[in-house]
């Protein structure tokens, strides 16, 4: 009796962890986008810190995100970045001081990450980065905006 017991337990247990794997792989995966804005981003001519427009790029080549400028960019970024576009996401406009964070789903072939900000003065701005990553697992990429630069970083989820 003790063994059938025992065995009916292991199986109740093995059978419930290949479930919860199940379920688990079940999810589609994301981009977890976490954004940290400063008190100072984005001033205006007056030193005012002002919103910023940030758009999210998941690429699957980062040669044409890395040559092109954040005009070039701004204006046209499906012709610029081609075939390389897998998915473009416009944020909400961020504020001084405030965090936000995004999921967005995130595209099979993904391989890089590009962030662009639409800095008043983009001439003075570091207001493009990328990041690669790594398609398949969940990725989190941090974004910091302080003044005119942005810092893009990632982490394993």
């Amino acid at each position: 009796m003790q063994r059938v017991l025992v065995f009916l337990m292991c199986t109740l247990f093995l059978s419930g962890c290949s479930s919860w794997m199940f379920w688990r792989d079940a999810l589609p995966l994301q981009v977890v986008v976490n954004i940290e804005a400063e008190y100072n981003i984005n001033p205006n001519i007056n030193g005012l810190a002002s919103p910023l427009e940030i758009r999210i790029y998941q690429l699957a080549d980062r040669e044409a995100f890395m040559q092109a400028n954040f005009i070039d960019l701004y204006r046209d970024d499906q012709g610029v970045l081609k075939a390389g576009l897998l998915s473009k996401r416009q944020l909400d406009s961020i504020l001084p001081s405030e965090a936000h964070k995004v999921a967005l789903p995130q595209n099979s072939e993904i391989k890089y990450v590009g962030v662009v900000a639409a800095f008043s003065n983009y001439r003075e701005a570091k207001s493009t980065a990328i990041l690669s990553v790594k398609s398949g697992f969940p990725i989190v990429v941090n974004i910091r905006i302080d003044g005119v630069n942005i810092t893009v970083t990632g982490e394993e989820d």
